[in-house]
């Protein structure tokens, strides 16, 4: 019969062997996002759709097998895809008819010229010289051209990604639920409760927050989609609904929808005066956005500074570009609240 001395050793070195294995677990985390980025892209956006579509799933589970509950999800996904194609691929068809039929070619290269002459006088005043503005913009759209041809083959790959990462939600979905319990078996019994309340409450956090920019997005996209019709701007909805997506993107979102509009409204009549407008609407949007939609829609959901997101958004677009970007805001929030829930675990320990 083993005395207390031989279960306490075997007790100690249970719970060394347990954290080995999750140090070991977070190392090959770590070393996986850092030398396979392009996978663990896929692996995070195939996470991000997951989690999304993981309370239908739990709700059929109550009547059905993970798995049934799964493919039914990942059916109506796909149904309401294929009829919201059908639905907007005419309408998105017809608007980029009007940007084509809107735009000329001599209004573009008659403001190009005024451009050029305008900005070459500014630097003139400053002791420059001309800047050529439409020899670059050639010199960039022959670059732009030759880049395309370069492309084709990552077009392949992008093709494939779309094919993969449903592939691979699908497979974290119905998993889900044995690999978290996976997960946690490596965490120390002394953490387990931490744990516990450390998910929970980054379920709740970014439960909230994925709502909230849902919400931004279609306010945007109204609020785009009705003042670019007001300005007679062509694909006026395709432009708008642009806007409103790109919203996504902390900071970056809003210039890339803006500097489309106005390009159109440049391109189509030919006059900077005309496209004015449109930057001011675009402007009072971010500013609406940020002021009041923000606070708004988000309310507590992400408990972050703003200095605090702009360092976590340059961060991640080093590493992972677009993608980075668009989960910085969630990846940072979750990682902060683990971080708040263990200094206050230490301290706990601390004064026990």
């Amino acid at each position: 019969m083993p005395n207390a001395d031989d279960v306490s050793i075997g007790t100690l070195v249970q719970n060394f062997l347990r954290r080995i294995q999750g140090v070991l677990v977070l190392v090959g985390i770590g070393a996986v996002v850092y030398f396979l980025q392009g996978i663990a892209q896929l692996l995070l956006v195939a996470a991000l759709l997951a989690y999304l579509l993981n309370p239908l799933v739990s709700r059929l589970e109550v009547r059905t097998s993970r798995t049934t509950s799964t493919l039914i999800v990942f059916g109506l996904l796909v149904g309401v895809t294929i009829g919201l194609g059908t639905l907007l691929g005419p309408v998105v068809q017809q608007q980029v008819q009007d940007v084509q039929a809107s735009v000329d070619a001599q209004r573009v290269t008659a403001v190009i010229e005024r451009l050029d002459r305008r900005l070459s006088e500014l630097s003139a005043q400053f002791g420059g010289g001309p800047l050529n503005l439409k020899e670059q913009l050639s010199q960039e759209a022959r670059e732009w051209t030759n880049g395309l041809v370069d492309m084709a083959p990552g077009l392949l790959g992008l093709v494939t990604n779309v094919v993969l990462v449903p592939f691979l939600a699908v497979f974290l979905l119905r998993d889900g639920p044995q690999i978290k319990r996976g997960l946690i078996r490596f965490v120390p019994n002394r953490y387990f409760e931490f744990s516990l309340e450390a998910l929970h409450k980054i379920d709740i956090q970014l439960g909230n927050y994925f709502r909230g920019l849902v919400l931004e997005i279609a306010i945007v996209s109204v609020l785009s989609i009705a003042g670019l019709w007001m300005l007679k701007v062509p694909a006026f909805v395709l432009v708008g609904l642009l806007a409103g997506i790109t919203t996504v993107i902390p900071y970056a979102g809003s210039l890339i929808g803006g500097s489309v509009g106005v390009l159109i409204k440049l391109a189509s009549t030919g006059s900077l005066a005309a496209a004015a407008p449109v930057l001011l609407l675009f402007l009072t949007i971010q500013i609406a956005d940020e002021a009041f939609i923000q606070p708004l829609v988000f309310a507590q959901a992400v408990d972050l500074h703003p200095l605090e997101v702009l360092l976590a958004v340059w961060i991640a677009a080093q590493f992972f570009g677009v993608v980075g970007m668009v989960l910085a805001i969630p990846v940072t929030s979750a990682g902060k609240v683990v971080v708040s829930e263990g200094a206050a675990l230490i301290q706990q320990y601390q004064f026990s």
